[in-house]
């Protein structure tokens, strides 16, 4: 039994570190996402506290509110643990519920009354302590640090993937985007645009690649759960933890909750986002160095019809080079629409399409794979 408990959870500390903490058999808030988010919390209840205090107030008010609000932590803290019976005083929970909570929202709304009669900041620092709560939550539930962490070193595990997909793209992208590099209009608009606009036009182009993203992410994830024999599961859960299971015939369907779905799309959408940004970065990368060789300085100034601001120059193999902030701003707005450009291919072109998602659908597939086993294996 005890073996069968170590390794149900080093199942779950894997679902966890994979970004799929929602496989995890009874996942609850209380227990399993806000005491993992308990070092933050109080983190941020510092912060607040600290933040809470107006300026404006003599030194030693300043002083006190800091030291009362540590205070006050530490001892609702220990009178939590003393009232639970817990030893020592100051250790930390297992569960975070309605008094944690209560505590992390209030305190810091009460210094600003406590120290200096400040209603309306109260009123401020108990919805900014609302709002950081929400998203703490949201991150921690549903892994987006493990998540983002596991996608990155998987993008440098299929690093060369990810070139092919960009060298496929290349001559389509040339076909339209060079005709827009060499236009003068391109440079009167997206190379005299200001930095601030330019974010923004930037902001809204993730935008759109992140729609077209997502709509094709429960396409591609669709039937991934369905297997045809226990064979099949062991073979696709590989190294994973949990002890093997010897079965006749196909693994009854486990059906996902809305919550477990809603992991997985996220799992696929962060990873094929950090793609379609690696791509679109290497795409930017193109046209500042195919700037820096034939776009001169001369040749700016009769597009934008002003001087361009030089940035970097210099001189390689008798020829003067010269990074000026227009280029740089074609290049970036070009590599920004080339992320909706290339969001809306991969949903059009099917073989594309199949290459852009084939690694993470393995991935998915072993999670599920892992997740049937883990199921059966709570179930005896």
């Amino acid at each position: 039994m005890e073996f069968e408990h170590d390794s149900r959870a080093e199942t779950e500390r894997w679902f966890v570190d994979r970004g799929v903490p929602h496989f995890i058999d009874a996942y609850n808030a209380s227990e399993d996402v806000l005491t993992r988010a308990l070092p933050a919390l109080v983190l941020l209840f510092l912060f607040s506290s600290i933040s809470a205090i107006d300026l404006d107030w003599p030194a030693w008010g300043i002083i006190t509110a800091s030291l009362g609000g540590l205070a006050i932590l530490l001892g609702i803290w220990a009178g939590i643990s003393w009232l639970r019976g817990l030893r020592p005083l100051l250790h930390r929970p297992d569960r975070v519920g309605v008094v944690e909570i209560g505590v992390f929202l209030g305190v810091p709304a009460l210094l600003p009354i406590i120290f200096g009669w400040d209603w309306k900041g109260a009123l401020l620092t108990f919805l900014s302590q609302a709002f950081l709560l929400g998203l703490v939550y949201v991150v921690t539930s549903y892994g987006i640090v493990a998540i983002s962490w596991w996608v990155a070193g998987q993008l440098l595990h299929s690093l060369g993937r990810t070139v092919r997909l960009f060298t496929r793209t290349l001559p389509l992208l040339l076909i339209g985007f060079m005709f827009l590099f060499i236009n003068a209009e391109a440079w009167q608009s997206a190379g005299r645009l200001d930095t601030a606009l330019l974010v923004a036009v930037g902001g809204l182009f993730a935008v759109l690649a992140g729609v077209f993203l997502g709509t094709q992410v429960p396409r591609e994830i669709r039937g991934l759960n369905q297997f045809r024999s226990w064979d099949e599961v062991e073979a696709l859960c590989d190294e994973a933890p949990g002890a093997p299971i010897a079965g006749d015939g196909a693994p009854e369907p486990q059906s996902l909750s809305r919550r477990e779905r809603g992991n997985l799309w996220l799992l696929v959408f962060i990873s094929q986002s950090f793609r379609l940004l690696v791509v679109s970065t290497l795409i930017g990368a193109f046209f500042i160095g195919l700037g820096l060789l034939i776009i001169q300085t001369d040749t700016v100034t009769l597009w934008t019809t002003q001087p361009p601001t030089v940035m970097w120059e210099t001189t390689l193999f008798g020829i003067d080079l010269q990074l000026t902030a227009e280029l740089m701003r074609v290049s970036g707005f070009l590599a920004a629409f080339a992320l909706v450009y290339f969001s809306v291919y991969t949903t059009t072109e099917s073989a594309l399409r199949e290459e852009f998602y084939e690694d993470i659908t393995a991935e998915v597939r072993q999670n599920l794979a892992v997740r049937v086993r883990y199921l059966a294996s709570s179930s005896d």
